[in-house]
């Protein structure tokens, strides 16, 4: 299957989240500050070179695809192929893969709905926040975050925010595929010398109709070697 970035998971803006003062109340009770949702990997201007490791599961095949982002490079070549199940990939392996990342549009993130922010849980351990995107905001590329419920977990005892999780509200097509479930998770990491968090894993799981028949796939993206330009 074609790898969709999905580094645009959780872009969220100081202003937008102080239009909801329950939201921002929160967080400030959890010691946590808004300043944590203002940074974000984004292809346009990302300042680190990373490897990912993408492991694509469906009924028939597994394909293990080793790549890397270099952002010296300019935007539409920035996402480099290295190998396909440990061998060099072939013309039609790099053409998928070129058409698939390296988007040639800039400023790939969206914006979140400020009237979407909702507590949807608040314990001693967590505090979870539900939010939606603006779909005017989204790329075409990203149109179906649009249609989808995104749910940020805030750990208050390391106070951070510790992953996202996305399900969609509706079907949704993802390049050529109408996808009726999505469920996606972001896990991050808090890098103190950027003091910005960084993808660490994103585990995609979606039914896919293909033919007329359901189809499971999973899909697993594990980023390392972060390395300032």
């Amino acid at each position: 299957m074609k790898k969709i970035l999905f580094i645009v998971a959780l872009t969220m803006s100081i202003s937008a989240f102080s239009q909801n003062e329950e939201v921002m109340k929160k967080l400030k009770e959890a010691g946590i500050t808004g300043e944590i949702l203002s940074s974000n990997l984004k292809d346009s201007d990302a300042e680190y070179f990373y490897d990912v490791k993408i492991t694509t599961v469906n009924s028939s095949e597994t394909k293990v695809e080793e790549c890397k982002f270099d952002p010296t490079k300019e935007i539409g070549k920035r996402w480099i192929l290295k190998s396909v199940n440990g061998g060099s990939p072939s013309k039609k392996d790099l053409k998928n893969f070129d058409k698939a990342h390296n988007t040639k549009q800039p400023n790939i993130n969206g914006k979140v709905d400020e009237n979407s922010w909702k507590i949807e849980k608040d314990d001693t351990d967590y505090l979870l926040v539900s939010f939606k995107y603006d779909k005017t905001s989204l790329p075409k590329k990203y149109a179906f975050l649009g249609d989808c419920k995104g749910l940020a977990h805030f750990n208050k005892k390391t106070k951070s925010l510790e992953k996202a999780e996305f399900v969609n509200e509706r079907p949704v097509k993802i390049k050529i595929f109408n996808v009726t479930k999505l469920d996606m998770s972001v896990k991050y990491f808090y890098n103190k010398d950027a003091q910005t968090y960084m993808v660490k894993e994103e585990d995609l799981d979606m039914q896919v109709k293909l033919l007329g028949q359901l189809v499971d796939i999973n899909e697993k993206s594990e980023f390392s070697n972060y390395k300032k330009k």
